[in-house]
């Protein structure tokens, strides 16, 4: 090699050097990933998990990272759907069916009873007086209402709902099994439990998508006897009258 097609040479080797340096210090200043959990069962299943762990911003469902997984997730802030309720017990089963309405802090459930009749329930999380909720009941088309003097402490319960909190902080030594999981075409965060002392064995299906608890049973003896299914959210602003009394006075928390 010539003089000069060496001089060229070690010009363009000095150029490539500091390109590198320089890429390799801008890298070095970002900022780590945060934890994401993957969009679709693509990502987690048909890629494989050796393409997962690799990806160190995607959480692996285990029961020691069922926490913060379901801790990355938020609800939406308002929302409506439908919830079904459905025990079983020996000879016999029931089922009450809610519309579920949530705008903050204020949930609406209106239930249809065995009888026929609509009970309607408001719920508001209390301010001045501390944690917990305020609740209020009527029925059908009347315009008195019963304002419960200890309201259940969250909406949740109210709607007969396992509760989304009691997912998020199981101890992982009470989780039997957790993974990704399909539940009627929602791609889900499935969390199992080992039986406990009673013998009930508990399973929960939380949406990636929302964060909501989509899916529950409880299981006792091999058999079901609870089960709440939901329906996908409306995401459209509920109506402001639903979280009205029914004389149209606004609740006092």
């Amino acid at each position: 090699m010539d003089k000069k097609r060496m001089t060229y040479f070690s010009v363009g080797f000095g150029i490539l050097l500091v390109v590198v340096v320089a890429l390799l210090a801008r890298s070095s200043r970002r900022e780590p990933a945060g934890i994401v959990l993957p969009d679709s069962p693509i990502d987690a299943e048909d890629l494989g998990m050796e393409h997962v762990e690799s990806q160190l911003n995607v959480l692996a469902i285990s029961p020691e990272t069922v926490k913060p997984a379901i801790a990355t997730l938020s609800r939406p802030v308002s929302y409506s759907r439908t919830q079904k309720v459905e025990t079983f017990w020996s000879g016999g089963s029931g089922q009450s069916i809610s519309q579920v309405s949530v705008s903050g802090s204020r949930t609406r459930i209106d239930t249809r009873m065995a009888d026929g009749s609509i009970r309607h329930m408001l719920l508001a999380s209390r301010s001045a007086e501390g944690p917990g909720t305020a609740a209020w009941t009527w029925y059908d088309d009347e315009t008195d209402w019963t304002a419960l003097p200890s309201g259940p402490p969250t909406a949740d319960l109210a709607g007969r709902m396992l509760t989304y909190e009691t997912v998020r902080d199981l101890p992982a030594e009470e989780i039997a099994a957790a993974d990704y999981r399909m539940k009627d075409a929602l791609y889900c965060i499935y969390v199992e439990t080992a039986p406990d002392s009673g013998g009930y064995t508990s399973r929960y299906w939380v949406s990636v998508a929302d964060g909501l608890l989509y899916a529950a049973e409880r299981e006792w003896g091999g058999e079901v006897v609870y089960r709440f299914t939901a329906s996908a959210p409306d995401a459209d602003l509920p109506d402001e009258t639903l979280f009205l009394l029914p004389d149209g006075s606004p609740p006092e928390r």
